[in-house]
């Protein structure tokens, strides 16, 4: 592992503790006496992110978080307790109908007559999210609750990250280097496809990040996006010379994402590949020297186009303009 690694086992108390003062400041600000966080392990664990966020637990299902007591982590089962999740005291096991373990916790509370705010309703994965079934069934367990969206209280919170959360995407960077130093020498004519990829995933997890690490990779002559690999029905590939390799990966270290596209070519790279690379590494300086506390996402992405417009390009996820 990486002295990073070795230096930070885990995400400390004093971590959970900033958390949840601020997490706390903002419920009360809005009047709201618990919180319940939905989490699953969908979309290479993205749709975790929340809940793990308050809980640091590897687990989906749902987290109580009250304004003024301990958490409660509603989850598959109970075996996972404090020594695997010491940031934790409160398991109860809800698979598959979550509800009613929920709102149990929720009435020992005595918060059955309060303002609630139900995290994962909205967002990138609002359509994705908090389940229906569930929000539904609550109603029905609780219906003296005042039921609310509280998903941007939490991700606004989540916003900002402490030296820890940074730490945790240094681990991340560290990794996906060897990464790279991993695909350079592995991808030789003649090379399976299949070896390249999975040595990808083991340099990975051999330095110490989440087993649920994205991984997409595609190889040709004629590809556009790393996840084309995916989708296309998988056959045993050898590589041939003048082949591309487009890779799109996750080196995910405690939840924290390091996100990686970095494409590779056998053998010396056509002119016209050969500029697209230069064109996307101009695109990269232009938008990390434009990036500034206070710049909107809009601003920022117009900076990172700026060369891709220039030189003729455009990309293929086009927004509508």
């Amino acid at each position: 592992y990486t002295t990073l690694f070795r230096s930070m086992p885990d995400l400390s108390l004093d971590e959970r503790d900033r958390r949840w003062k601020l997490v706390r400041k903002a419920m009360e600000k809005r009047g709201l006496e618990a919180l319940v966080v939905w989490g699953s392990f969908g979309r290479s664990g993205n749709y975790n992110a929340n809940l793990r966020y308050l809980s640091n637990a590897r687990m989906e299902g749902y987290l109580v978080f009250p304004l003024k007591a301990d958490p409660g982590l509603v989850t598959f089962s109970t075996h996972f307790r404090k020594s695997a999740q010491p940031w934790l005291t409160n398991f109860q096991a809800g698979h598959p109908a979550y509800s009613g373990s929920i709102a149990q916790r929720i009435k020992e509370l005595h918060l059955e007559n309060c303002g609630i705010g139900l995290v994962g309703l909205s967002g990138y994965y609002g359509e994705m999210g908090f389940p229906h079934a569930t929000y539904a069934a609550l109603e029905r367990e609780l219906p003296k609750a005042h039921f609310e969206d509280a998903t941007k209280l939490l991700e606004e919170v989540r916003k900002i990250k402490s030296e820890e959360e940074i730490k945790c995407f240094e681990i991340g960077c560290d990794a996906a280097n060897k990464v790279f130093e991993t695909v350079a020498v592995a991808a030789k004519i003649g090379a399976n496809d299949y070896q390249v990829q999975s040595q990808m995933l083991e340099t990975l997890l051999k330095n110490g990040c989440d087993a649920e690490s994205m991984v997409m990779y595609c190889s040709g002559k004629e590809i556009v996006h790393a996840g084309q690999g995916q989708a296309l029905q998988r056959v045993v590939k050898l590589l041939e010379k003048n082949d591309k390799i487009l890779t799109e990966f996750d080196a995910k270290f405690m939840g924290y994402k390091a996100q990686h596209n970095q494409p590779f070519s056998v053998g010396r790279p056509g002119k016209e590949w050969s500029r697209l690379f230069a064109v996307a590494a101009e695109s990269f300086n232009c938008g990390f020297k434009a990036l500034r506390p206070g710049i909107t996402a809009g601003e920022l992405d117009g900076a990172f186009l700026l060369p891709i417009n220039k030189a003729g390009y455009t990309r293929e996820n086009r927004s509508e303009e």
